[in-house]
């Protein structure tokens, strides 16, 4: 199963577009979601979880924490 994400890069320092902040998350965190790009969906993601609850919870936290980390000091 899979979901697709509208992905709103503006309150994320350093990332320009769905396909930099995958490139970035899988670089940082070791989790790899599909950029819109691919499917001519541009700032959108698709995150599949065809996974077991742990593992998807664990996929979910590093995604969180790749985010504040990129957040833009307000």
């Amino acid at each position: 199963m899979s979901i697709m994400v509208n992905l709103n890069v503006s309150p994320l320092e350093d990332i320009d577009d769905d396909m930099d902040f995958c490139m970035k998350l899988s670089k940082e965190e070791s989790v790899l979601i599909l950029p819109g790009f691919a499917v001519e969906m541009k700032n959108w993601l698709r995150i599949t979880f065809a996974t077991e609850p742990p593992s998807l919870e664990d996929g979910l936290g590093r995604i969180k924490a790749f985010c504040q980390r990129h957040a833009q000091n307000q």
